[in-house]
């Protein structure tokens, strides 16, 4: 949405710097495709692996401290290499095959991989039912608060209400930052949700304020 509002028109170095929780990413080819329909083109694309933070899947598990102490040496490694290629408008292509693949199959990784981005990007953020807060919700209004795409409606008092006309960026933070991890993620068909028993993983340098700041574009 980003890429296809903005137009870049003095622009002559262009770099996309991208996070995920280790699996594959291939995000490249289509901010590759959009920028040329600009007239631009990406010059450089970067990786950095980060925590993962969806705890609807069976293999979640929130980091330790140490674990995460070596994930952000390493991610401030990454970024420290990034910075030269930056500065001196260098090109640099990160490898997209590199990360944790979901089988040996390359095809059925491809399919995979495919049918993974369209749930997440065009499925998930459309279905009626996602996200609700259980007996645990205290009513606080923080999910409503972070939430940046403003989805989450709530009257005084009231557990949250997930507002279907409005798209959600699956972000999670509503997921995350609850204090009594009340919202959960429904089970469907095609997906299994873990969210009740698994934990949560707010970012740990990240505060409520922070994002509600972040909102109001009063960084």
């Amino acid at each position: 949405q980003f890429l296809e509002r903005s137009a870049f028109p003095n622009s002559c170095y262009i770099f996309a710097v991208t996070t995920r929780g280790g699996t594959v990413f291939r995000g490249f080819r289509l901010i590759r495709k959009l920028l040329r329909s600009k007239g631009k083109e990406l010059h450089s694309g970067f990786i950095v692996n980060m925590a993962l933070n969806d705890p609807k899947l069976s293999y979640f598990s929130v980091p330790k401290n140490e674990q995460l102490l070596e994930i952000h040496q390493k991610a401030l490694e990454k970024i420290h290499s990034i910075l030269p290629f930056i500065r001196n408008n260098k090109r640099y292509n990160e490898d997209e095959n590199t990360g944790i693949s979901f089988t040996n199959n390359k095809l059925l990784n491809t399919l995979l991989e495919k049918f993974i981005a369209f749930t997440t990007l065009s499925l998930s953020p459309r279905v009626k039912k996602y996200f609700y807060a259980n007996d645990l919700c205290t009513t606080c209004g923080i999910c409503k608060n972070v939430c940046p795409s403003g989805k989450i409606s709530q009257k005084k008092e009231e557990k949250p209400h997930w507002q279907h006309n409005i798209e959600c960026f699956l972000c999670y933070a509503c997921l995350n930052f609850c204090p009594s991890e009340a919202v959960q993620i429904y089970s469907k068909i095609w997906m299994k949700s873990y969210t009740k028993e698994k934990g949560r993983y707010p970012h740990p340098y990240a505060t409520v304020q922070d994002l509600i700041r972040q909102k109001s574009g009063k960084m």
